[in-house]
């Protein structure tokens, strides 16, 4: 199960402000103790809505689901060190066009020689995308990297964490430098491929866990209809 301490959250601050590094810090609420107070080192970037940027996230009523004693957060550790997943302040980067349209099957052409999509089921899943994609230029569909709001993932010695957030949490407090340069849909391919191996990694460590406490509890060590929070 992935973290969720969105309930906990206090404020934090984090910044991409150094291409494929995202650092800061975060303070969690904590039944009976002071804040946890957790530092940031990962590897990757925010999405393009805020790329480059420094972000401030917090909660006006932080809390704790744990009822009396015990806190949500035992176990989080307080440095962070990992990998960045999909981290977005759910800004839209515009309306759909023919540009975004040519750069999102660049992506999903580099995925498919991948994974060695070819012929007749390759066409299949161009012509399909071709059509999803004028249907949002038709209708003036608002462009987003990712999710229409606050969504902040990562990965660490933890497992993995998520916190979805309401757009009133999250303040851009430094914008990105007019410098920065634009990612090529290769580069964007291989942000993706990189977040979605930390998620198969972050699900491999899970399954193995599992596995290992149902053979303690005298199973075959088989482990199957895991559901991922």
């Amino acid at each position: 199960m992935a973290w969720r301490p969105y309930e906990n959250l206090i404020d934090g601050e984090l910044e991409n402000q150094t291409p494929g590094k995202v650092t800061g810090w975060m303070r969690f609420f904590r039944n009976g103790k002071e804040p946890l107070r957790v530092t940031f080192d990962l590897e990757g970037d925010f999405h393009d809505d805020i790329r480059g940027t420094k972000i401030r996230i917090s909660n006006p009523q932080p809390s704790d689901r744990f009822e009396g004693k015990g806190t949500y957060m035992d176990g989080f550790e307080p440095m962070q060190q990992g990998t960045v997943g999909d981290m977005t302040s759910g800004r839209a980067l515009g309306t759909w066009n023919g540009t975004i349209a040519q750069e999102l099957m660049k992506r999903n052409e580099l995925a498919w020689d991948e994974m060695g999509v070819r012929g007749a089921e390759r066409e299949r899943r161009r012509k399909e995308l071709s059509d999803r994609f004028r249907e949002h230029i038709a209708a003036g569909d608002s462009y987003y990297p990712y999710v229409p709001y606050p969504y902040i993932e990562w990965y660490a010695a933890n497992g993995r964490v998520v916190l979805e957030l309401d757009p009133s949490q999250l303040e851009v407090v430094q914008e990105a430098t007019a410098a920065r340069k634009e990612k090529t849909p290769e580069e964007q391919f291989r942000d993706e491929k990189r977040r979605d191996e930390a998620f198969v990694s972050f699900m491999s460590g899970m399954v193995n866990d599992l596995s290992q406490e149902n053979r303690k509890q005298g199973g075959d060590g088989n482990v199957t209809g895991i559901v991922v929070g």
